[in-house]
C-alpha cells in the first residue's frame, strides 16, 4: 500500500469514527479508567502522525511550491504557530497546555490534512462524502430512537454520568423538556451538527433534484425531516436560528427564488409569524425559547449565564491583548493545578481571543472569512461549496452564543468539508493528476451523488 493510500485511509478513519467519539471514549474510560485520557486523545494523536506523513508526501512529490501558494495554508499554519509561541511564552501546567493545543488546533489540522489529500487525490472526496453520509445516518438514527422508544438514561450503562458526559439534560431542570445528545457530548453540539447535515441535504436536493430519481428525492426529503426532528429535540435556540438562516440562504444562492417561490415564502413567513404569536403563550415557548419557566426553582438561569459569560469574556479579552495563555479556557483549564477556577467563555470568538490573543483571533477570522468568500465565488461550481458556505455561516451564528469550534465532532466534520471544498477549486498535485483539466476537476467535485 502506498503512503498516499495509508494517508487517505487513516484520515477517513478519523472522519468515520469521530461521530462515535463521545460514547467510545466514555465507555473506554468506564471500563479502563487508566486509559481514559488516551481514549479522549486518539484523534489528536492520529492527526499529529498524519501531519508528519503529509510533510513526507509533499516533499517526495516536490509539491511545496504549489501547497504554499494557498492563502488558506499560510493562515492555518500561522494560527498554529501563534498557539505554539504563546504556549511557550505563557508556560504553565503542561497538561493544561497540551489539552488547550489539542482543543484549539485539531480542526485546523484536519482542515489542512483534508485539503492536502484532495489536492493529491480528488477522487477521495467522494469516499469522504460517503463516510460523512454514514456518520449522519448513525447520529440522526440514534437521535430518532432517543426521541421515540429509548429511555432518557439509556446511555448510563456505558458510563455516562454527570462526572463524564450526562446521558441527557433538561431545560432548567424541567423533566418535561428533555434534551437529547445522540452520540455527541451534549444537545448544543448535536444541534450544531444537525445544522451541517441540513445544509448538505438541502444543497444536494436543490442542485440535483432534476437529475435524481423520485425515490431518491423522497429519500433526501425524509432525511431532511429526520434531521429537523433531531434538531428540534435538542432545544438548542442557536441551532434553530442557524437552521432558519440555511433554509433562507440556500435557495437564494442557487437562484431558486422565482416570483412563485417568493410568494410561497411570504405566505410561509406569515404562517410562521401567526404560529409564533400562538405558541408565544405556551409553556413550550416559555421554556425552550425564553428559558423562563415561572414554576422553576432553579436559581441560576441559563439566560443569565449567557449574559454573564459574554460580559466576562469581553472584559478579559479587552484587558488581555495577548490572551491568557493556551489551556486557560474551558475544559482544558481543569487540568491546571495552579488554579482552582475554570474559565467559561461561551462566545467562540472571545474563547479564541482568550486563548491566543487579539492576533490569534484576527488570523482565525481571516482564515474563516477567506474560506467563506472563496466558497461564495465558486458557489456555482458545486453544491458542496454552497452547503459548506451556508452551514459555515450557520455555525458562525451559533458561535456568538456557544464555543461551537470546541466540540471535536462538529469542528472536525465541518473543517474537513471546508478543506475538501477549497481543494476542489484549487490546483491538483500528484501522479497522473497533472493532466486533469480544471473542467474535469470541477465535474468530479460535482458528481457527489
Amino acid at each position: 500500500m502506498s503512503l498516499l493510500k495509508v494517508y487517505e485511509f487513516s484520515l477517513l478513519a478519523v472522519l468515520c469514527l469521530i461521530v462515535l467519539h463521545a460514547p467510545l471514549s466514555v465507555l473506554i474510560g468506564h471500563i479502563l479508567p487508566d486509559y481514559a485520557l488516551l481514549a479522549k486523545a486518539w484523534k489528536e494523536i492520529v492527526l499529529s502522525l498524519l501531519s508528519l506523513l503529509a510533510i513526507v508526501l509533499i516533499t517526495r512529490k516536490k509539491a511545496w511550491p504549489t501547497v504554499l501558494t494557498s492563502p488558506f495554508v499560510w493562515l492555518a499554519v500561522g494560527f498554529i504557530m501563534i498557539h505554539f509561541l504563546l504556549a511557550i511564552v505563557f508556560w504553565g501546567d503542561i497538561r493544561a497546555i497540551v489539552a488547550g493545543l489539542m482543543i484549539d488546533l485539531r480542526f485546523i489540522i484536519m482542515f489542512l490534512l483534508m485539503y492536502i489529500l484532495i489536492l493529491f487525490n480528488p477522487d477521495a472526496i467522494k469516499r469522504a462524502m460517503k463516510i460523512i453520509l454514514v456518520g449522519g445516518l448513525v447520529v440522526v438514527g440514534f437521535g430518532l430512537l432517543q426521541i421515540t422508544v429509548l429511555p432518557d438514561n439509556v446511555l448510563s450503562f456505558m458510563g455516562y454520568s454527570h462526572s463524564t458526559v450526562a446521558p441527557y439534560t433538561t431545560i432548567d431542570r424541567n423533566p418535561d423538556f428533555v434534551r437529547i445528545n445522540s452520540t455527541l457530548r451534549g444537545p448544543n453540539p448535536l444541534g450544531a451538527l444537525m445544522v451541517v447535515y441540513l445544509g448538505l441535504l438541502l444543497a444536494y436536493l436543490l442542485a440535483l433534484k432534476k437529475d435524481l430519481e423520485h425515490s431518491r428525492v423522497w429519500m433526501v426529503i425524509a432525511s431532511m425531516a429526520s434531521t429537523v426532528a433531531v434538531l428540534f429535540a435538542t432545544y438548542s435556540r442557536s441551532a434553530y436560528l442557524a437552521a432558519v438562516a440555511i433554509l433562507v440562504a440556500t435557495p437564494v444562492l442557487f437562484g431558486k427564488v422565482s416570483k412563485k417561490v417568493l410568494g410561497i415564502g411570504v405566505a410561509m413567513l406569515a404562517i410562521v409569524v401567526l404560529a409564533g404569536l400562538f405558541i408565544s403563550q405556551t409553556d413550550w415557548f416559555s421554556n425552550v425559547i425564553l428559558h423562563e419557566d415561572p414554576e422553576s426553582n432553579v436559581v441560576a438561569k441559563s439566560n443569565e449565564g449567557h449574559v454573564t459569560s459574554l460580559f466576562d469574556g469581553l472584559h478579559r479579552v479587552g484587558t488581555q491583548p495577548f490572551g491568557a495563555g493556551i489551556g486557560s479556557t474551558g475544559s482544558a483549564s481543569l487540568y491546571d493545578k495552579n488554579t482552582s477556577n475554570n474559565t467559561i467563555i461561551e462566545n467562540t470568538y472571545l474563547f479564541i481571543a482568550h486563548e491566543s490573543g487579539w492576533l490569534g483571533l484576527l488570523v482565525f477570522l481571516a482564515l474563516f472569512s477567506t474560506t467563506v468568500v472563496t466558497l461564495w465565488r465558486h458557489r456555482a461550481k458545486s453544491w458542496l461549496n454552497v452547503a459548506v458556505l451556508t452551514s459555515g455561516v450557520g455555525l458562525a451564528l451559533i458561535g456568538l452564543l456557544l464555543p461551537v469550534w470546541v466540540d471535536d465532532t462538529v469542528s472536525i466534520i465541518w473543517w474537513a468539508l471546508a478543506g475538501m471544498a477549497l481543494a476542489s477549486v484549487s490546483g491538483i498535485i500528484g501522479e497522473g493528476n497533472a493532466k486533469r483539466t480544471r473542467k474535469q476537476k470541477t465535474t468530479r467535485a460535482t458528481e457527489l451523488r
